[in-house]
């Protein structure tokens, strides 16, 4: 192609001037073609430019171009350095260029690519007198095939983090390649085929209601290809996984698409990196800034949080507000001083948690105060129990203090009858806890409607 063009720049007799280089065929070839074609003088002037070309260069017609020099038109001045230093090795050396890559203007900020072959044009003296180039844009093709080579590296050295990778045919619905490696004496377990990695996948999942288990059931070619097709090059997932040895531990996997520079087809990259450190860190940081510090229960800003989400994302359903609070606690601080007050309360907050189930929220308001919500109550019976448990707790702490008259006096408000909101359920059960002191303490009170 590249000689077909110069013997359609030298039609018509080409002579030693600029103006002979361009002859009328490859004028009309430059109109039309959708190639990106130009003509430099021996002094590197372009005299001729394809439209392509005034548009890969970031102008509009083919006069902005026409007389000027590479500095003249990249706005990269690398770039337009880089060009020049080529051209004048090339007239230099005189050897032909056959799709030689360079970077091109970048387009919208992103960076671009072109396979470039030049060709030297001389007069029949055999005085050069131009040089012809063609340049193809390869930017998609030699970003896939930088970003292919990338990915491949996983599939000779995995990094210390990494459990596993997977390269995989989407086409094909095949694994291609698979590597793994133990860390902290476990990994994934062995997997020869697509559905046999979602199944063990699936299986190893510890919460199988998460986004993570959703992704692998619904692992399939037609589910990869239409989130390659909205342009979701990569998924990831953050989940707590089962290890071959039992153990779980937080994994980061993450799905990359590629397309294979051999065979076209489209690809994926899976990988599973070992997060468990990094997570059980943050989740310790997230929960002690939950947690009242002294008990280990939930702080008062943490439990009215939580109660105040149930109350609104489950209206329809019964829910009980217990308020607990220490009777004479003043004098255990008194007579036996502020650590044997602490450790009271610390045996206190464990004995209430026990009294309620995972689901429910227990909490501390502060000092020797305590609330907790009971969830999805079904009568007042049990509810009943659960004050005379809650009472039966504290005399069991107060019992290893025989010094000290110590008991507990409870308020009981109910969820939506005493309130239909955290407020005035708060108000209805604090006002049972203080008619509860005032009848004699060491009882529990239910609110009234009025």
């Amino acid at each position: 192609m590249m000689k077909n063009m110069a013997n359609t720049v030298t039609e018509n007799g080409a002579g030693a001037t600029c103006d002979g280089l361009i002859g009328t065929a490859f004028q009309a070839m430059l109109s039309n073609t959708s190639d990106m074609i130009f003509l430099k003088d021996e002094n590197l002037v372009y005299v001729a430019a394809s439209k392509p070309f005034v548009k890969m260069v970031g102008k509009h017609a083919v006069e902005d171009v026409i007389g000027k020099t590479d500095m003249e038109l990249y706005a990269d001045e690398n770039i337009a350095k880089r060009h020049i230093t080529d051209d004048r090795k090339f007239l230099a050396g005189g050897q032909r260029v056959v799709e030689y890559i360079e970077p091109l203007a970048a387009e919208n900020g992103n960076a671009r690519y072109g396979a470039i072959s030049k060709q030297i044009l001389s007069d029949a003296n055999g005085k050069i007198i131009g040089i012809l180039g063609v340049i193809r844009d390869i930017t998609r093709d030699y970003i896939a095939r930088q970003h292919y080579q990338r990915e491949l590296k996983y599939l000779f050295v995995l990094p210390q983090d990494t459990y596993a990778v997977s390269y995989i045919d989407v086409d094909t619905w095949r694994i291609i390649s698979q590597r793994r490696q133990q860390i902290c004496e476990g990994t994934l377990e062995p997997s020869y085929t697509v559905d046999e990695l979602c199944r063990e996948a699936l299986g190893a999942i510890v919460n199988k209601d998460s986004d993570v288990a959703d992704f692998y059931r619904n692992f399939t070619a037609t589910f990869l290809r239409d989130a390659y097709a909205d342009a979701k090059n990569n998924l990831s997932f953050t989940y707590e996984r089962r290890m071959s040895n039992g153990a779980t531990r937080w994994v980061y996997s993450d799905l990359r698409f590629l397309t294979d520079v051999d065979s076209g087809h489209l690809c994926c990259m899976l990988t599973a990196k070992d997060i468990d450190a990094v997570k059980r860190e943050e989740q310790s940081l997230v929960m002690s800034a939950q947690l009242d510090k002294m008990t280990m229960v939930l702080n008062r800003e943490t439990t009215e949080r939580k109660i105040r989400k149930i109350l609104a994302e489950e209206s329809k359903s019964v829910h009980v507000l217990f308020m607990v609070d220490v009777d004479n606690f003043k004098s255990l601080n008194d007579t036996m001083g502020h650590q044997a007050g602490d450790q009271f309360l610390i045996s206190l907050a464990a004995e209430l948690k026990k009294c309620f189930r995972e689901t429910d929220v227990v909490g501390r308001i502060g000092g020797d105060e305590f609330f907790a919500l009971m969830r999805n109550v079904s009568g007042l019976t049990g509810t009943e129990r659960k004050a005379q448990q809650l009472l039966d707790a504290i005399q069991k702490v107060c019992a290893d203090y025989p010094t000290v008259r110590l008991s507990g006096s409870i308020g009981v408000g109910l969820y939506p009858e005493h309130g239909d909101n955290f407020e005035d359920l708060y108000a209805k059960a604090d006002a049972a806890l203080y008619t509860a002191k005032h009848r004699g303490k060491n009882q529990y009170v239910f609110a009234s409607v009025e």
